[in-house]
């Protein structure tokens, strides 16, 4: 009787165990998923393609041959009942600095066309720095209100902090572009990294 019972209970500790080890095996891959900062980013591409060719110099160029990828931020963190002036002093805002650009033809990262987009007020970019969810705010003296701020995705925010227009000039390599965009900022001050990934868009001649 006593064996017995000992082995019942070598049984019931050995299930007790693979039970706990299978919780586990259920609940850490979301866990590991997840940077712990509540942000995530993803991008948007408005032209599934084929994308056929154009002019290099945009002569001839149509929406047909133009894809434009809008680069978002999830903010998943909580607001919180704390003062901030502007959006990019908003406690838990995630405040973007610059963007890294690379593009990737038929898996091959293509160098040529990499690029760091930097947001106002002094963009890399300046005839599209539209592009950003920048904000002015005035000067102490007052209006003109030309302050500009760093673009930021407040808390519980889904937004586009950039796009991106590309036009597939007929100079360019036919093949399948991947775009890939690295984001900098802060949050709460820390340095926080962010990546994605267009969907794969074949351009053709």
């Amino acid at each position: 009787m006593r064996v017995r019972l000992r082995a019942l209970l070598l049984m019931f500790a050995t299930a007790l165990v693979a039970g706990v080890a299978a919780a586990m095996l259920v609940v850490l891959p979301a866990a590991a998923r997840g940077t712990g900062n509540h942000l995530d980013a993803r991008i948007v591409a408005t032209n599934p393609g084929p994308l056929p060719a154009c002019a290099e110099d945009l002569s001839d160029c149509t929406d047909v041959n133009v894809v434009r990828e809008f680069i978002y931020v999830e903010n998943g963190n909580s607001l919180l009942n704390q003062r901030g002036p502007t959006r990019a002093d908003v406690p838990n805002a995630f405040v973007v600095s610059s963007i890294d650009q690379a593009v990737f033809v038929d898996g091959v990262q293509d160098h040529d066309f990499d690029f760091t987009h930097i947001p106002p007020p002094y963009p890399s970019d300046p005839p599209r720095a539209g592009r950003w969810p920048v904000t002015a705010s005035c000067p102490p003296e007052g209006p003109p209100c030309n302050v500009v701020g760093s673009p930021a995705v407040l808390p519980r925010e889904d937004t586009a902090v950039l796009w991106i227009a590309w036009a597939h000039g007929n100079a360019e390599p036919n093949g399948t572009y991947v775009f890939k965009f690295t984001i900098h900022g802060t949050l709460n001050g820390t340095a926080v990294t962010l990546r994605a990934s267009s969907p794969p868009i074949v351009m053709t001649g």
